[in-house]
């Protein structure tokens, strides 16, 4: 054998003998404390390893409300993402995760350091999120019972995906864009103000941005 033959044959044995080793250094596992944390809310770890893989960041334990408002554990996770990602990141992990029965949604949009949150719970009832959220208008006068009795009205009429929702916010996505748009517009003007006096400006300016975007922001401050 030549001696680059030789060269090129040890180098291909090095490269077989390191190779399993580095795969196995690189494959994805949930840390210790994601490992525990699988158990604590109950989730399967596989989900919590995908979730992970896709907002390519650790994994944390959801912070929900109680009915008096006070923060508490929640039975999910929390995983940050840049904001450049998020759209895209809770697009995929909706599709992926809700053949599994789990709900991804929108949890903290923090526009100071352009990251936000994305929330992942086990269920298949998309108003679960509100529950865990405890979502109210309290400063309003609007409880947590009227916000989803509210919603679900809504639903029925006009066909929607809850996709983001904290304490005192929640965002819709319309499937199509409702057919009465005045109507609706007027609704939320009634029961959030705050979407519009404080959000698109006027009824007229929410109904431009529901048309456009399918999307609906109710918040109460």
């Amino acid at each position: 054998m030549s001696p680059v033959r030789h060269i090129i044959a040890l180098c291909l044995l090095a490269f077989v003998a390191v190779t399993p080793s580095m795969a196995a250094e690189c494959s994805p596992a949930l840390t210790a404390h994601e490992e525990r944390l699988a158990d604590q809310v109950g989730m399967d770890k596989d989900v919590l390893l995908m979730v992970r893989e896709e907002a390519r960041n650790d994994l944390h334990r959801m912070i929900g409300y109680d009915e008096n408002g006070y923060q508490i554990l929640g039975a999910g996770v929390v995983v940050s993402v840049s904001r450049g990602r998020t759209d895209s990141v809770l697009r995929s992990l909706r599709e992926r995760l809700r053949p599994r029965k789990y709900l991804a949604f929108l949890i903290e949009i923090n526009d100071a350091i352009k990251r936000d949150k994305i929330g992942v719970i086990r269920g298949t009832d998309q108003f679960d999120i509100l529950q865990v959220m405890h979502t109210n208008g309290e400063d309003n006068d609007v409880s947590h019972e009227e916000v989803v009795e509210r919603l679900r009205v809504w639903e029925k009429k006009n066909p929607f995906d809850i996709i983001g929702a904290e304490n005192d916010w929640v965002e819709i996505q319309f499937r199509k864009v409702p057919s009465d748009l005045k109507a609706l517009a007027e609704e939320v003007s009634d029961f959030s103000p705050d979407a519009v006096d404080e959000g698109a400006g006027s009824i007229a300016d929410l109904m431009k941005e529901i048309a456009a975007t399918k999307r609906l922001l109710l918040f109460w401050h």
